[in-house]
C-alpha cells in the first residue's frame, strides 16, 4: 500500500462519519502526515475551516488515524495525549519492534 492508497482509506473513513443532519466535509492536512517504516499518521480538518481559517469552521478533538501500509489497517488515536503517546502505543503492538 502506498500513501496514496492510504489517505484514500482514511476518507473513506471521515465520510463514513458524516451526520445527515449537519454534513461536515473534511480533509487531509497533508503537510502533517507523519511518515513512518509501518506506515502514516493522517490529520484533518473541515474544509470550512481550511478554506476561512474562522475557528467557529474550526472542528475540535480531531484524532488522527493510523495506516499500516502492510496490512492497511487502520487505527483511531485519540486526543487525550500528544501524538507520539499513542504513535509509542501503537509501535508497542507491531511485530519485530
Amino acid at each position: 500500500m502506498d500513501k496514496i492508497e492510504a489517505q484514500k482509506l482514511v476518507e473513506e473513513c471521515l465520510e463514513g462519519k458524516l451526520d445527515p443532519h449537519n454534513p461536515v466535509e473534511c480533509v487531509i492536512l497533508e503537510n502533517e502526515t507523519i511518515e513512518k517504516d509501518w506506515g502514516w499518521v493522517f490529520f484533518y480538518q473541515s474544509k470550512a475551516f481550511i478554506k476561512s481559517n474562522n475557528f467557529i469552521d474550526m472542528l475540535a478533538g480531531t484524532a488522527p488515524y493510523i495506516v499500516n501500509k502492510h496490512t492497511g489497517e487502520i487505527t483511531l488515536t485519540g486526543t487525550a495525549h500528544p501524538i507520539e503517546y499513542y504513535i509509542q502505543e501503537y509501535e508497542k503492538i507491531l511485530p519485530n519492534t
